[in-house]
């Protein structure tokens, strides 16, 4: 099934509990903030209906019938082409990716960890995770995914914090419908916006920790539930939040605070209960998938402030300067090199041998995340040098409109000739909004830290293959049984033997033992 928008709004009016600015939120579909983030998630159910998207969005199920493509398990290098090409269309559209994207990498996490539980422990996760698979494509269903917990003391296990024993999820009942779970799970995207989350443990527990080793589906609206919605950046909307935060005013930060009191979850719902053994497993599969989803996201964001920032050198006459330049063109690099390195760790994929599921190369993708994380700042800084203090000072809509200061800022705030003010204002604007401090932490930890992403590209790092290039390159045994460096072309025995002896009968010999 496809939804069509109508059809996602209606399912929206569960009885969800939201907060945002110490209120309770009456509908989130009218909340004069929240609107606009449901309003991009809307275009998941839109686009599909496009005809110029439809091959792209869309594919069939084992019945023939519908479905959102994103919702299907990748199988092969095509797939995970494909399913980098819708997030990086809808990241560069705006929308029709926002309840497709952490919940369907939580969802392949699942799908992974289910059937490594099955082969060794004779679970029936397999079963549990395909029956829910089935159930969101038949109704098109709006997804998150829940991962970080909030922690508490960090230099502490899960079961051994001292305040008390919530800051990690965990299960504190169990029956033969279910169980019940307590705790939280903080900074989860698209929470406001999607119908139901997938829950996964944030980190690998130990047998002591085991009550905390859980994975379940669950609807937002769930009695139990509470969604404490993050600072909106702008609280302002329509034409006004449009010209005066034109990234931000249609896709808010749509995190939450997900609380978790005392929440039942029927089991043909959970997917883990308390199997520690394979919590890696889960952390690393979603961590795998949702890190491409941070590449492709940075796909249309790096572009859009690279060209504002190339654009506001030509709109102030900087653009012919070589220092100018030269900073747009490490921009421009840079840009290149996260898109480039996110599609390469598709085509470099590999199968997972006991889902059979296609995992995206986890060295590329933590190069291309680590790559946008590290630099960020950076280009972030080029950006409000080239632009000037008035990225700070830039008039807002109210001023622009006001009949009483309009005409002053169109003359002063004018630039180069046959440019009008108010495309360079509202460029500015842009500049002001892409370099607000959220994003700037948010495009560090959004997806995993530069720390996490450095554990991934130690461990995929192919040591044994840099240790026999240097050893070949030093004449030190051991790299002979090296597929590759044991197995190139060998000039010493090759060539060597062919060449005329040495003439050592030059001065520069001279004090050389010949041997």
């Amino acid at each position: 099934m496809i939804r069509t928008v109508e059809q996602y709004l209606e399912s929206l009016n569960d009885g969800r509990v939201v907060y945002c600015l110490g209120e309770r939120v009456k509908d989130v579909r009218t909340h004069p903030m929240l609107r606009t983030i449901i309003r991009s998630a809307a275009m998941d159910f839109a686009m599909p209906h496009d005809p110029r998207f439809r091959d792209l969005f869309v594919t069939q199920d084992e019945d023939g019938e519908d479905v959102n493509f994103l919702l299907t398990a990748p199988r092969t290098i095509e797939d995970l082409l494909r399913r980098r090409e819708c997030f990086v269309t809808g990241i560069r559209s705006g929308g029709g990716f926002l309840v497709h994207c952490m919940g369907v990498d939580a969802l392949a996490a699942i799908t992974l960890a289910a059937s490594k539980m099955d082969q060794a422990l004779g679970t029936n996760y397999v079963e549990r995770v395909e029956n829910y698979r089935r159930y969101l494509q038949k109704n098109d269903i709006g997804l998150t995914g829940a991962m970080t917990d909030v922690k508490g003391d960090r230099s502490l296990r899960p079961s051994r914090q001292v305040q008390h024993k919530d800051f990690y999820l965990r299960m504190v009942d169990k029956g033969k419908d279910g169980i019940v779970v307590r705790g939280a799970k903080i900074h989860i995207s698209a929470t406001p916006c999607a119908n139901e989350a997938i829950v996964l443990p944030c980190r690998t527990h130990g047998e002591e920790d085991k009550d905390y080793a859980l994975s379940f589906a669950v609807p937002l609206g769930t009695p139990g539930i509470k969604l404490i919605a993050v600072e909106p950046l702008t609280r302002t909307y329509g034409e006004e939040a449009a010209w005066d935060y034109p990234h931000a005013w249609h896709l808010q930060p749509t995190e939450c605070l997900i609380v978790f009191d005392d929440v039942f979850i029927p089991w043909e719902r959970v997917f883990m209960c308390g199997e520690w053994q394979f919590s890696r497993d889960l952390t690393y599969g979603f961590a795998s998938f949702h890190r491409l989803f941070g590449t492709c996201k940075m796909v249309g964001e790096l572009e859009r402030l690279t060209g504002a920032v190339r654009l506001i050198a030509e709109y102030n006459g900087l653009e012919k300067y070589e220092h100018i330049r030269n900073k747009l063109a490490w921009m421009a690099m840079i840009t290149q090199t996260v898109a480039s390195l996110g599609e390469m760790s598709c085509l470099k994929g590999s199968k997972e041998p006991a889902s059979g599921i296609m995992v995206p190369d986890l060295m590329l993708t933590n190069s291309a995340k680590f790559t946008f994380a590290d630099n960020f700042h950076e280009m972030c800084k080029i950006a409000q040098d080239i632009c000037g203090g008035i990225a700070t000072t830039v008039p807002t809509y109210r001023d622009w409109i006001n009949p009483e200061t309009h005409d002053y800022i169109e003359k002063y705030l004018a630039a180069k000739a046959g440019v009008p003010t108010a495309d360079r204002l509202k460029l500015i604007r842009l500049i002001k909004d892409m370099t607000h401090n959220y994003y700037q932490i948010d495009h560090i930890h959004g997806e995993g830290s530069r720390a996490a992403q450095q554990i991934f590209l130690y461990l995929s790092a192919d040591w044994k293959r840099y240790i026999a290039a240097a050893k070949r390159a030093c004449g030190i045994d051991g790299w002979q049984e090296d597929p590759i460096y044991g197995n190139l072309f060998e000039p010493d025995q090759e060539i060597e033997p062919l060449m005329p002896p040495i003439d050592t009968s030059y001065r520069l010999f001279s004090n050389v033992e010949k041997k």
